[in-house]
């Protein structure tokens, strides 16, 4: 549904009851440079609603207003209590094995390998099951806006799900599709060999990348398991075209994709489990 010529939004509720949001007890919500996705659960960890909120390309990324706007007139984002989690995709990141990590040399190592700018603010957060630390820079407007709105809540990078539960048999990507950009994961047998934020125009484009890497590992296309989610359902599409180089393709936890909303679903449910 439009909002405006250069916002839209996609709302997807359980039921359409009208005091559904009045079970909601948790809440989580995922930013990304253009985008906002909302999640409400209930009491017994439910997802009972997803509010998507996107904005084109003629805006800029990570624009104030955008995201300050959202964050008063959201429903789901009124009771600032019910806010558990806050996850965050940005692509200016690095992952350091916990044996080299020393804070201000892996911040040196990111400075060298993405602009940061001088606005930037850096964050650390360690990934137990890799043994690694995850470094994520964001304009600092984005992390004093999260601060202010939600004080309570845990912020964490959108890709923090891909490096819990893994899985020691066989190798599997991990990918989430925003309206412009894919986080995706690599594991072979347990082992984290591959993990990259990068842009997209097409699914062959997300397909090529990721055959690239499995080639470069020594993976073959046919014994590599695609787990896929979404930031809303808008994205469905690319996720079809992906199966046709992944025939195997699940969302997330597993399972088959039955409608436009499953990626997303299963990314909302990932998520919340982490916090």
């Amino acid at each position: 549904m439009a909002k405006s010529n250069n916002i839209y939004e996609q709302v997807y509720n359980i039921s359409e009851d009208p005091s559904l949001f009045s079970r909601v007890d948790h809440v989580i919500c995922i930013l990304v440079q253009r985008g906002l996705l909302v999640a409400g659960f209930s009491n017994t960890k439910q997802l009972l609603a997803l509010n998507y909120t996107g904005c084109n390309k003629t805006k800029p990324v990570w624009e104030l207003s955008f995201f300050e706007h959202l964050f008063m007139q959201e429903p789901l984002l009124a009771v600032k209590e019910k806010i558990k989690g806050v996850f965050v995709l940005g692509n200016k990141n690095l992952i350091v094995p916990e044996a080299l990590y020393e804070k201000k040399q892996a911040e040196n190592w990111l400075r060298n390998i993405h602009f940061i700018e001088r606005g930037d603010v850096i964050n650390t957060y360690p990934l137990k099951e890799t043994k690694a630390s995850y470094l994520l820079a964001l304009p600092v407007h984005i992390t004093e806006l999260i601060r202010i709105n939600f004080k309570k809540a845990i912020t964490l990078p959108l890709p923090f799900y891909q490096f819990g539960n893994i899985s020691k048999q066989g190798a599997y990507a991990q990918c989430c599709i925003t309206a412009e950009q894919v986080t995706a994961t690599l594991h072979n047998n347990g082992q984290l060999l591959w993990h990259q934020v990068f842009d997209y125009a097409a699914a062959e484009d997300i397909a090529y990348t990721i055959m690239q890497v499995c080639t470069g590992n020594n993976i073959p296309q046919s014994g590599l398991s695609l787990r896929c989610n979404a930031i809303s359902a808008t994205e469905y599409s690319i996720i079809n075209g992906l199966s046709q180089y992944f025939p195997g393709i699940t969302p997330g936890n597993g399972g088959k994709f039955t409608n436009r909303w499953d990626g997303a679903i299963q990314l909302a449910n990932q998520l919340f489990s982490c916090v």
